[in-house]
């Protein structure tokens, strides 16, 4: 090999390393649970200890995978369930699992499920604040 040919391989070599090591380290999967809220059709988040997550706006985007979740995700029907605040829009207590951007963004990358949880479960959180409604 000549020098030439050696200098370029080891560049291209450094170059593929760095480019490795640059790529963004995917998140995982977290659970978050919290108050989520439907206050008006179309309008979607979860607010839980850290900030207020967008899941769906009225016009906008959704996150990814909201659109796929199925019916039993939105099984609020029970009164230990829902609080009504607009017609049956308003909001309940569930756990959304996905993967979640930095706090200060609220942006939720994908979300993969949605469980709903009796109000009992965010009333008794003390890190969770009041809900909104």
């Amino acid at each position: 090999m000549t020098m030439t040919a050696a200098f370029w391989s080891r560049r291209l070599g450094l170059g593929l390393v760095l480019a490795l090591l640059a790529q963004p380290v995917l998140a995982k999967d977290v659970t978050r649970c919290g108050w989520y809220a439907n206050p008006t059709p179309g309008n979607h988040w979860l607010t839980d200890a850290d900030t207020t997550w967008d899941l769906a706006m009225q016009g906008g985007a959704s996150a990814p995978g909201w659109d796929d979740l199925p019916a039993e995700a939105f099984d609020f029907e029970s009164e230990d369930r829902w609080v009504r605040t607009n017609g049956y829009y308003g909001y309940g207590c569930a756990c959304i699992k996905g993967r979640f951007a930095s706090v200060a963004s609220g942006q939720v990358i994908r979300v993969t499920s949605m469980q709903p949880l009796p109000l009992s479960r965010c009333l008794a959180d003390p890190n969770l604040p009041e809900a909104e409604g």
